[in-house]
């Protein structure tokens, strides 16, 4: 194992750059080894779909990237969600990786960049089948909004700025996870 704090560089890419390919394809890879067994999943349109611009600095947005040399080590994005609020999506770790902590690293630098675009709060989801990401987040202070044992979405909320309450759910995201919700209960 290398020192890779001292090694590594934070970069704000271009989704569709080709270094950020191996993560974007691992992310389809992981989401259907864990979720491909329910009906209709699409893990390949749930890592690529979505508005081509989303995670770009002109729609508030970024795609953050880790990287040893041209190797990423960890990656994940900022989008506007709602107003104020951003919402963090393909949180990613390099498997080969694992354990070091690049992914507390990468959510810190995910926050900063939030801030710097000018959002209060973070919205964020993970699925049931993600353990590791559930203690990420509580680990690093999101608030969870799920019942544990229930087989659905896990939602989490985070204050950027001091003195923000984000203990509870943004409007939109109620709305959303209830619609999500009745999918996946009629998949599962």
């Amino acid at each position: 194992m290398t020192d890779t704090q001292t090694t590594t560089r934070f970069e704000i890419v271009n989704p569709f750059d080709e270094r950020v390919t191996p993560v974007l394809e691992d992310l389809v890879r992981e989401y259907h080894d864990r979720y491909g067994d329910l009906g209709g999943h699409d893990s390949r349109e749930e890592v690529y779909g979505g508005p081509k611009d989303q995670f770009t600095e002109a729609a508030r947005g970024a795609f953050l990237v880790l990287f040893d040399a041209n190797t990423p080590l960890a990656a994940g994005a900022v989008r506007a969600y709602d107003g104020d609020i951003s919402e963090f999506k393909k949180i990613w770790s390099n498997p080969e990786h694992r354990g070091e902590r690049l992914a507390t690293r990468l959510l810190a630098q995910l926050e900063e960049e939030a801030r710097r675009l000018g959002y209060r709060q973070v919205f964020l989801t993970t699925g049931p089948r993600q353990p590791e990401a559930d203690r990420l987040y509580q680990r690093n202070g999101y608030t969870a909004h799920f019942d544990p044992d229930a087989f659905t979405v896990h939602p989490y909320t985070k204050a950027l700025v001091e003195g923000e309450d984000a203990s509870q759910l943004p409007a939109r995201a109620v709305r959303d996870l209830v619609d999500f919700g009745e999918l996946i209960a009629r998949k599962h």
